[in-house]
C-alpha cells in the first residue's frame, strides 16, 4: 500500500536569517520527501528515525548557517540528503543466505552455545566482510540443508561439486581440500585386510556404512553393500557395535569426531577409543562454495575466488586451520 503523501504548507520567507533558514529547509525538505521518497510505511517510519535525527544535528549547527548564503545552503542539505539515502538503503542490502551442515566438526556445526563455528565459517565470515556482503547462516541436519538450497530457499552452501550438481550450481575455487579414509574397529575380525586396502576396489567386498546425504558416496560407491544412517554418530555407532566393517569419511572431520566423543566422556566413549584409520587416503576431496545459478548472488563467483586467493596468499586461511584444529597430519590443505 502506497504512503500517505505529505501536504506542504508553504512559509513566506521574511527578512530574519534564523526565519530564512528554517523555511527555506522546511520546504525543500518537505519538497524531498514528497518527489523521492514515495515508498511502504515500513521505509517511512525509518525515515522518520532519521528525520529525528538530523533535526536534532541541524539545531546545533543552526546558528552556523544562519549567515550562510542560499547556494552553500543547498550544497550541504544535498549532502545530507545523500547521506540520509544511504542510510536507507544500508538497512536493506540482502544478505546472502548460506545454509549447511550442523554437525560437521570441525569444518561447520553448531557450537555449545548454538551458534555456527567452524573452518567453513571462519573462512566464509571472513571472505564475505572483505566482500562488504552481510552473510546469513543457517544450519540444519545435512538432508535438510540440501534440501533448502536445492529449493531456492537459501543462496549456497558449502560442499563437493558433483557431476548431480553441476547443472544447478556453480563452484568457487577450493575452500577446503581433505582426502577420505576408512574407519574400522579394532576387534572387526578382517581388521589386517581392512588396513592394508588402497584403493575402492578393494573395499567393495565389505559391509560399509554410510550417512544419507551423501553425494560423494552415491557417485563413487555404486553396487557396495551400503548401510544408509542419518549422521555421523549413527555411523560410528554401527561401528562400533561391529554391525559393519567400514566407515569411509573424510579424514579430518571423523578424526575431531572421535576425539570430540571420547572428550565427552559418554556411555559409547571407549568404544570410539577402539576406532582405527586407515592411513591410505581413497580419495581427494574438494570443498567449495556452491552457489545455485538462479540465485542474485551467482555473479559474485569471480570475486568470491579471488577473496580466497588472497586469504592463502596473505596466511589467513591456514590460521583458521591451525587455530580450529591444530594438529592437522597433512591431511587436510586449504589448497593443492
Amino acid at each position: 500500500m502506497e504512503a500517505k503523501m505529505f501536504k506542504i504548507k508553504p512559509k513566506i520567507i521574511t527578512g530574519g536569517s534564523e526565519s530564512g533558514f528554517n523555511s527555506f529547509f522546511s520546504f525543500h525538505f518537505l519538497f524531498f520527501q514528497r518527489k523521492l521518497f514515495k515508498v511502504h510505511n515500513f521505509h517511512l517510519r525509518k525515515l522518520d528515525i532519521f528525520s529525528g535525527r538530523l533535526k536534532v544535528l541541524m539545531n546545533l549547527i543552526q546558528k552556523r548557517f544562519q549567515k550562510m548564503s542560499i547556494p552553500k545552503m543547498t550544497t550541504c542539505l544535498l549532502f545530507v540528503f545523500v547521506l540520509m539515502f544511504n542510510y536507507a538503503y544500508a538497512g536493506n542490502v540482502k544478505a546472502f543466505h548460506w545454509v549447511d551442515d550442523e554437525d560437521a566438526p570441525p569444518t561447520i556445526y553448531r557450537g555449545a552455545d548454538g551458534k555456527p563455528t567452524g573452518i567453513f565459517y571462519e573462512i566464509m565470515k571472513e571472505a564475505f566482510h572483505r566482500l562488504n556482503i552481510p552473510l546469513k547462516v543457517e544450519l540444519y541436519p545435512w538432508v535438510r540443508a540440501q534440501k533448502i538450497v536445492s529449493e531456492g530457499k537459501a543462496d549456497g552452501m558449502v560442499t563437493v561439486l558433483t557431476e548431480a550438481r553441476k547443472p544447478f550450481f556453480i563452484g568457487s575455487v577450493p575452500v577446503l581440500i581433505a582426502y577420505e579414509h576408512i574407519f574400522v574397529n579394532k576387534n572387526n575380525p578382517h581388521l589386517k585386510k581392512i588396513m592394508s586396502i588402497r584403493s575402492l576396489k578393494e573395499a567393495r567386498p565389505f559391509k560399509i556404512v554410510e550417512t544419507i546425504g551423501s553425494g560423494w558416496t552415491k557417485e563413487n560407491l555404486k553396487g557396495f553393500n551400503i548401510t544408509w544412517v542419518p549422521n555421523m554418530d549413527s555411523a560410528f555407532n554401527m561401528l562400533i557395535k561391529c554391525r559393519v566393517d567400514i566407515y569411509i569419511a573424510n579424514g579430518f572431520i571423523g578424526a575431531a569426531f572421535i576425539k570430540k566423543k571420547i572428550k565427552e566422556g559418554t556411555s559409547l566413549s571407549e568404544g570410539y577409543k577402539c576406532i582405527l584409520t586407515n592411513p591410505y587416503p581413497l580419495k581427494k576431496i574438494v570443498y567449495r562454495l556452491l552457489i545455485r545459478k538462479n540465485s542474485s548472488f551467482v555473479n559474485i563467483i569471480n570475486a568470491f575466488n579471488k577473496t580466497i586467493s588472497q586469504m592463502r596468499k596473505d596466511g589467513t586461511i591456514q590460521r583458521i586451520l591451525e587455530g580450529m584444529h591444530p594438529s592437522q597430519n597433512g591431511d587436510t590443505y586449504s589448497q593443492k
